[in-house]
């Protein structure tokens, strides 16, 4: 199944994640109380609204409720925009949305922004969309690295019900052309060889191309 996403705020950095996200195995909705960013959006993905996310009432007909994982992608030049973010959380929280993201563009608004229900929260200006995106549309993804053009490497948790497996079973170098670069277990950094097994709770660095990349890192989600 799908995960859903939902992004609320459609700034540049709100447009940036439907845009980095539309392009993930994700279903979308984006909302905006702001009727030109909502038609940016809409160029990008179907699902996109009209909505006032401090109330409560519009967030629910707006499907927001039914999302895996939240953005509040607000920025906070303003107060007002901060206190929409902290409004935001809250009534998500009261919708019993359990992953929340939030945008912080202080330090000292992220200790406000988790306080009042933010799971995790980002800087903009220090991580790109795209980034963000591929961390929340993946699951156990950790942290991901452009290298070059379309070469990446994913840094990735093997979940703790995933059965000990050979690398050579997986032959994701002919099936995906993507390579495990490095297992991290118990503190300890290992490079990998034909004998290697992965085990749970290993911490494995896989390097391919971007559109391939989601299919392999599925492998560890089953």
């Amino acid at each position: 199944m799908k995960k859903i996403i939902g992004i609320i705020g459609l700034s540049r950095f709100g447009l940036n994640l439907v845009d980095s996200f539309s392009k993930l195995n994700v279903e979308l909705i984006a909302i905006d109380n702001n009727k030109d960013s909502v038609k940016k959006a809409s160029e990008i993905i179907s699902n996109v609204f009209v909505c006032d996310s401090t109330d409560e009432e519009a967030l629910k007909a707006s499907g927001i409720s039914n999302v895996d994982h939240a953005i509040v992608a607000f920025g906070q030049n303003e107060r007002n925009n901060l206190t929409a973010s902290i409004i935001t959380i809250i009534k998500l929280k009261e919708l019993g949305v359990k992953q929340i993201t939030a945008r912080a563009d202080e330090e000292d608004y992220a200790s406000i922004l988790k306080l009042v229900g933010a799971t995790d929260v980002v800087s903009p200006l220090g991580i790109a969309s795209e980034r963000v995106a591929n961390r929340i549309a993946l699951g156990n993804v950790v942290d991901y690295f452009n290298i070059k053009n379309d070469f990446d490497v994913f840094e990735i948790n093997i979940p703790e019900d995933f059965e000990p497996t050979p690398i050579t079973e997986l032959d994701l170098r002919s099936m995906y052309g993507s390579n495990i670069l490095l297992i991290e277990r118990n503190n300890k950094i290992l490079v990998p060889n034909k004998d290697s097994v992965l085990r749970p709770k290993d911490e494995i660095f896989i390097f391919g191309r971007k559109k391939d990349l989601p299919k392999v890192i599925s492998i560890f989600n089953k």
